[in-house]
């Protein structure tokens, strides 16, 4: 699998904002992520046929507080909580999210109801009544207080719906990084003369050719990431990478999740593809690579820090990245072709 070649295409090579909703999208659905390589990796569960069949939908309060604290801290200008409407907690909550588009003041029927169910997979979409009527009676006053706010809402920013406890975690998390004087001049820099680029939410978008030694055709496989904030600086030659991480611990137990979800690969490879970015639109040669976790607890006190990679954290999660990518090249050419598109 070593003798795998990977071939960046740099003419392929995209620095753009792209929504949620697009990213995530079917359009990109044959891309590979940092995270989809976590399904084809041994040491977290992976497998090829997990891989390949892609992510399954997870809903949990937790995504809803870490969405909301990038979101706010990233993009305030874009987003707002909305304080006077308070959503069901857990599953229940994303059955109100999901119908209230179709909600017309009336009761739902169990049949609507339940098909969302089976959806997030509540109960395996098997409600009783006793059941049906608890998500209706925690839901109704969502529906109607959300459609009275949104009546008289005229911002502009995406209103965000929490339930009470999120919301109160989330705020909190957000004041901290928002007040961490370390954070806030990384997320915004200063230069000598020139102030260094940042940039929040970007995509950046690449195909990668693919050669198998024992064979002569070759095939195109497609990256992509988002990347929470990098600055450029160009008077010292330097990229780096910003990733704001909520820990739902104290703050000493972070390697803990780092070594989990396999942060150093993340950001390993956002720094890889920032490095051609840097190389093919600003001109930049062998740039000094930085990387920054940016760290807020989910506990009280709402402890914050930042937590710099080292050039031991860069090697490992770029070793791991190349590893696993040839996996993907080797499972594509032998079982999976219409992954790739074949040349």
């Amino acid at each position: 699998m070593d003798r795998i070649q990977i071939t960046p295409l740099l003419d392929t090579l995209r620095l753009e904002k792209i929504s949620d909703a697009e990213y995530f999208s079917d359009h990109y659905k044959n891309y590979i992520s940092n995270s989809r390589l976590s399904l084809i990796n041994p040491a977290q569960g992976g497998s090829r046929e997990k891989f390949f069949k892609g992510f399954q939908p997870i809903y949990s309060s937790s995504l809803d507080l870490g969405s909301t604290v990038h979101q706010m801290c990233l993009q305030s200008e874009y987003f707002t909580i909305c304080n006077e409407v308070n959503k069901p907690t857990a599953k229940v909550g994303v059955i109100a999210d999901k119908h209230y588009p179709n909600f017309n003041g009336e009761v739902p029927s169990k049949e609507d109801i339940c098909k969302i169910a089976i959806e997030i997979d509540y109960y395996h979409g098997i409600l009783s009544d006793k059941q049906y009527n608890t998500v209706i009676d925690k839901c109704m006053p969502y529906w109607t207080s959300r459609r009275d706010f949104e009546h008289s809402y005229t911002g502009v920013e995406e209103v965000i719906y929490l339930d009470p406890k999120t919301r109160e975690t989330a705020s909190a998390c957000i004041t901290a990084l928002n007040n961490n004087k370390s954070v806030q001049k990384i997320l915004h820099p200063d230069g000598l003369i020139e102030t260094p680029i940042s940039e929040n939410e970007q995509a950046i978008l690449l195909d990668v050719e693919v050669k198998i030694p024992e064979s002569n055709k070759t095939f195109i496989l497609r990256l992509k990431s988002k990347l929470d904030n990098y600055t450029i600086d160009r008077e010292s030659n330097t990229i780096c990478v910003n990733d704001i991480k909520t820990l739902g611990r104290i703050l000493s137990e972070f390697s803990t999740n780092v070594d989990r979800y396999r942060y150093n690969r993340e950001l390993a490879m956002y720094s890889f593809l920032l490095g051609l970015c840097a190389k093919k639109f600003y001109n930049m040669d062998s740039p000094k690579v930085k990387g920054n976790y940016l760290v807020v607890s989910t506990i009280p006190q709402y402890y914050s820090k930042v937590v710099p990679m080292t050039k031991k954290d860069f090697l490992e999660g770029w070793n791991e990245f190349k590893t696993l990518l040839r996996m993907v090249a080797q499972a594509v050419y032998e079982e999976y072709p219409k992954f790739a598109i074949w040349k």
